[in-house]
């Protein structure tokens, strides 16, 4: 698998991702989006914010990123509604 295909894989799970966060949102049943924030955030426990990060934060904050992208996408999805 090259790297396009693989970036088009990650795009579809991640517009897949947000239609069901969306959707759960949406109904109120389930507040998925509140137990989702504490991911959202990576927390390094460092004071120094300068420092440079380890390649383990940098994966991490990926991470915490991708997810808050799809929290985003999805409330912004529920607004439009």
């Amino acid at each position: 698998m090259n790297a396009d295909e693989l970036e088009r894989r990650l795009n579809a799970h991640r517009e897949v991702l947000t239609t069901i966060v969306a959707a759960l949102a949406g109904k109120g049943e389930v507040d998925i989006l509140d137990d989702l924030r504490p991911d959202t955030l990576f927390m390094n426990g460092q004071e120094d914010p300068g420092v440079l990060p380890s390649s383990a934060f940098a994966l991490e904050q990926a991470h915490a990123d991708e997810i808050k992208r799809i929290v985003d996408a999805a409330r912004q999805r529920i607004e439009r509604r």
